[in-house]
């Protein structure tokens, strides 16, 4: 159960977001011996059950609308810190929803410390490993990268190893989830969308992409609302992305 402490840090994150992207926050409901969060009911539950239920569904679009959730959090100079499948939910009308933000702070510096732990290991980036969880808008961008070969691959990153420490050796040493399928169900490419996964998980923070550079790259039509500013700093947006 979440401390009292860890449900005001995620409630006095989440309840100012709004945008088609973030999971809605309603409010708090409190029984005799819990607290539970509510929020839409997310009909299609997690994105990894979605892919596997429906292998033919548009992942890349799906890929698009995380991205879109990403760059409205850190334009709002948000962390998310513990970006994977499991904390991307699927609404009634089959739309990426970014939820859990329980490892998400708002942030005037370039890092934030949790109060809640260091998030979900095969996601991490090598800098989080090698340095306490500390979270950046970097390692956010690495966690993306992950995530989207979780929605291309439909498969777990790293459930080639037997246990965390043989991922964490790993990537350490380099070790990336592979580029594959390089299509999707309908014959379409994957390339372009692999690219910046490749980027985005990049060993060195500093050549990683803003998420505006990659939604851009990704759906170059947004390069219209997107006003991109300097690496690691605020993003302007002129609207929300419908």
């Amino acid at each position: 159960m979440l401390s009292l402490q860890a449900i005001e840090v995620e409630a006095s994150v989440w309840k100012w977001l709004r945008h088609p992207r973030i999971l809605q926050f309603l409010g708090i409901h409190a029984t005799d011996d819990s607290i539970y969060f509510v929020s839409p009911y997310a009909e299609n539950g997690s994105l990894p059950l979605f892919v596997q239920r429906r292998p033919e569904v548009d992942r890349k679009r799906l890929v698009i609308e995380i991205a879109e959730g990403l760059v409205y959090l850190h334009q709002n100079r948000i962390i998310h810190g513990d970006l994977k499948g499991n904390n991307v939910l699927i609404s009634k009308e089959e739309h990426a929803q970014i939820c859990d933000f329980g490892l998400a702070k708002h942030v005037t510096s370039r890092t934030a410390t949790s109060l809640k732990g260091a998030g979900s290991l095969p996601w991490q980036s090598p800098e989080m490993l090698q340095n306490a969880g500390k979270k950046t808008f970097e390692s956010d961008i690495y966690a993306f990268g992950i995530t989207v070969y979780e929605v291309l691959s439909g498969k777990e990153p790293y459930s080639q190893h037997s246990g965390l420490a043989g991922i964490v050796v790993g990537v350490l040493a380099g070790e990336r989830p592979p580029k594959d399928p390089s299509t999707g169900t309908d014959g379409s490419s994957y390339l372009q969308f692999w690219e910046e996964a490749e980027r985005c998980w990049d060993g060195d923070p500093i050549r990683r992409p803003t998420m505006v550079s990659v939604l851009c790259q990704l759906d170059p039509k947004q390069s219209e609302k997107l006003v991109p500013s300097k690496k690691n700093s605020s993003f302007g947006v002129q609207q929300h992305m419908q």
